[in-house]
């Protein structure tokens, strides 16, 4: 599902929400089970509230690297979990892109457990960008790379499931 300024996609994660979610809560996660292959990593804590700002060290090649400050934007815990990322100023491409206004996308992870299992959804949403010229640049992911997303954070819940005894 998607709009022309939101993405949407949908997948089941054979593990219970708890597990799902301390991983998307967890920045120095975010690298692992990205799909874009921007994210470089974190040494940020682990996300516990709305308002609470981590950060990303970030990389693409026509771009080279950078760091994103990241506002949580929506937090239900083993629910809901969201941020808003914006350039850090002081990064290394901040004095190339200092004429830009990069804020106004979301990044936000929505999971529904029934019987063990749980659907993820992950939306990401540019429509209130506040600047027209980083407009250029968005989407600035794929649905697949979405998809690719949430098939690494499943692939990471589901292996650390716990062995049972027979």
């Amino acid at each position: 599902m998607g709009t022309d300024t939101q993405m949407q996609v949908t997948r089941t994660i054979e593990a219970p929400a708890g597990r799902v979610f301390a991983v998307l809560g967890d920045p120095r996660e975010h690298a692992a089970i990205d799909g874009s292959g921007l994210l470089q990593g974190s040494d940020s804590d682990r996300v516990t509230a709305v308002g609470q700002v981590f950060t990303m060290r970030m990389y693409r090649d026509d771009l080279g690297p950078w760091r994103t400050f990241n506002t949580v934007t929506t937090f239900e815990d083993g629910r809901r979990i969201g941020w808003a990322p914006e350039l850090d100023p002081d990064s290394e491409l901040g004095p190339k892109l200092a004429h830009l206004t990069t804020g106004g996308h979301t990044y936000v992870y929505e999971l529904e457990e029934r019987d063990g299992v749980t659907e993820v959804t992950q939306t990401y949403d540019w429509s209130t960008l506040r600047d027209p010229q980083f407009a250029a640049f968005c989407p600035f992911v794929s649905a697949d790379d979405l998809r690719a997303t949430l098939d690494r954070l499943a692939a990471a819940v589901e292996g650390a499931r716990p062995v049972t005894p027979a």
